[in-house]
């Protein structure tokens, strides 16, 4: 990528679609990587040039530095990581391209958002981690830390896509290889998912976002981050810049749970997004 060869050498921008269509930037959750999209490039890659992004510590990109990672948060580092992948665009002469992240990548796409309106257009954030707790509610913890959760990949990725399409028979066939192989790539210094948690309140994030922004849920309550008490609060922000769509029969990963109906939802608000700036 010209104009930011350091963002190069730390992250792997993998770039796909056509060289001159409007620019998406795809950022991925946790434990994935910027190749975790195929089913929605597919259906993209003829009208976009996509961007997608390795986020630091995982798939090709730089790892963490140990030194630094036990106990400190990441999720600043990730964020200034998309801020120069698109001041790297700007200096290309890019206009302004849409963000579309899931899970860790909708909170960080959020966070840029909010933070600067002036390089981005719009996002799509799918199920962000924007999770409200009930009145004297104790969340649980996962069952498993970080690192064992990605272990069994890392011991036979083809016996883990195997489990993946037993237990996760919705899911597009095509999406099962990268999203193992992600799992095997994720760095060993990232070890406790507080460690890319934002540390700003996420309704503080959600009512600062002045471009026009889809977040995008499913209704299988105790799965999803953005429950119905945190879709309660969206609504009571009055925020007219953000829409709330909930795909029924979705979980956490809505674009792999329920692809067609994501994509009835989504791919005509990227469109319209384009079409008002005059892309």
């Amino acid at each position: 990528m010209t104009g930011q060869p350091r963002v190069a050498e730390r992250l792997r921008v993998h770039e796909l679609g056509r060289d001159d269509g409007p620019t998406l930037v795809l950022l991925h959750g946790l434990s994935d990587s910027g190749l975790c999209w195929p089913d929605a490039v597919r259906r993209w890659l003829h009208d976009y040039r996509i961007l997608a992004p390795d986020a630091r510590g995982h798939g090709e990109s730089a790892r963490f530095n140990p030194a630094t990672t036990s106990h400190g948060n990441r999720f600043g580092d990730m964020v200034a990581d998309v801020v120069s992948i698109l001041e790297a665009l700007a200096v290309e002469g890019v206009h302004a391209p849409l963000l579309v992240g899931h899970s860790m990548g909708a909170g960080v796409a959020a966070a840029v958002l909010a933070a600067r309106p002036d390089l981005v257009r719009a996002g799509v954030l799918e199920d962000p981690p924007w999770f409200t707790m009930p009145a004297g509610g104790e969340r649980p913890l996962p069952p498993e830390t970080l690192q064992q959760s990605v272990q069994p990949f890392r011991d036979d990725v083809e016996a883990a896509m195997a489990s993946g399409r037993v237990e996760l028979p919705q899911w597009p066939e095509i999406e099962l290889q990268p999203w193992a192989v992600s799992k095997a790539q994720l760095d060993p210094f990232l070890t406790d998912r507080d460690q890319i948690l934002c540390q700003t309140p996420w309704i503080d994030i959600a009512s600062a976002i002045t471009r026009p922004t889809l977040v995008v849920t499913g209704d299988r309550e105790g799965v999803v981050l953005v429950s119905a008490l945190s879709r309660q609060r969206l609504a009571d922000l009055g925020n007219h810049h953000l829409k709330v769509e909930v795909v029924p029969g979705a979980g956490h990963t809505v674009r792999r749970d329920r692809s067609y109906a994501y994509h009835q939802v989504v791919d005509p608000w990227i469109r319209r997004q384009f079409a008002r700036a005059g892309s």
